[in-house]
């Protein structure tokens, strides 16, 4: 039986599998796309919550994740909207030197996040805009192709391509300032 389905059957062992099945991956993924833990335990809730009160809505042609991720993302867009927290400045919160991105090599890219330690990879992450960190959590973390993400999000191919190039960029830059201040890259 389909997890949807159990749900639909008996709500509350329904509810069960789909936090066992689903709730390490989303909170994971709502840990890079919030700043602390104690909202993105909250974004997790509200979208295991919003899923079984909806989940008469989910098309099983569709893909379960993504229904999921959808909601989880609609709501941390609301909480945005609703917020309107400063977007963290690559330039200034981090003081970061002025280098011109677009000199970065793929080979230093490739190299700098290969030495870089999962905890500094996940700040630097946290430290992107919203819409660049975004297309990176389920680029790289969620290991979704250009094409799911363009889906999932609503935007074009390309945008998502631009934002991947862009997000990577200034990864490389803030990992090599941390580097430089001495925490473990």
């Amino acid at each position: 039986m389909e997890i949807w389905q159990a749900i639909r059957f008996d709500r509350e062992c329904g509810a069960k599998r789909l936090v066992s099945e689903y709730g390490n991956r989303l909170y994971a993924a709502a840990v890079l796309l919030c700043q602390n833990d104690a909202d993105a335990e909250e974004l997790v809730f509200r979208t295991f919550d919003q899923a079984i009160k909806r989940i008469g809505t989910f098309s099983p042609t569709g893909d379960f994740f993504n229904w999921l991720y959808t909601i989880l993302l609609n709501f941390r867009r609301m909480d945005l909207r609703k917020r309107r927290p400063e977007v963290l400045s690559v330039g200034s919160s981090l003081d970061l030197p002025e280098v011109m991105i677009e000199e970065v090599g793929e080979m230093e890219l490739s190299k700098a996040f290969a030495d870089a330690d999962v905890e500094a990879v996940q700040k630097a992450v946290r430290g992107l805009s919203e819409p660049l960190r975004e297309v990176v959590v389920l680029r790289y973390f969620e290991e979704r192709s250009i094409e799911d993400i363009s889906m999932l999000l609503e935007i074009p191919s390309g945008t998502v391509k631009s934002r991947l190039h862009n997000a990577k960029r200034m990864l490389f830059v803030i990992l090599a300032k941390m580097k430089g201040k001495g925490v473990m890259v």
